[in-house]
């Protein structure tokens, strides 16, 4: 997998639950072969042990544009969701259907 999509995990990251948000855009003409990447990608992550939310969102504005909201368990979760089999395809199809790179991923810290 390219390392230009693989998202970076920080080592300072808090404790806990990790939130974060993906954005991702669409290759113009490709909207709908990157909505069912991202369909498939959504089932497969839901079975995940660590994951206890993944939902993805198409815009509504711009059908070309997707929003990709997760929560792992910590940031071990996250990591081991890297490694998985349907992220690797995941991200086979990000290369051929998106403009977005691993800056698309926003690691996300609540306010308490």
């Amino acid at each position: 997998m390219s390392r230009e999509y693989m998202p970076h995990v920080r080592d300072d990251l808090p404790p806990g639950e990790r939130p974060m948000v993906a954005i991702i855009r669409a290759v113009p003409g490709h909207e709908d072969q990157l909505a069912a990447a991202i369909t498939t990608l959504t089932a497969a992550v839901r079975q995940e042990p660590g994951c206890l939310e993944f939902r993805s969102f198409r815009d509504v504005e711009e059908p070309g544009a997707f929003y990709l909201y997760e929560i792992y368990t910590n940031t071990d979760a996250f990591r081991l969701h890297l490694t998985t089999n349907h992220v690797a395809h995941f991200f086979t199809e990000l290369a051929q259907h998106a403009t977005t790179d691993a800056k698309a991923l926003v690691q996300l810290t609540e306010l308490r």
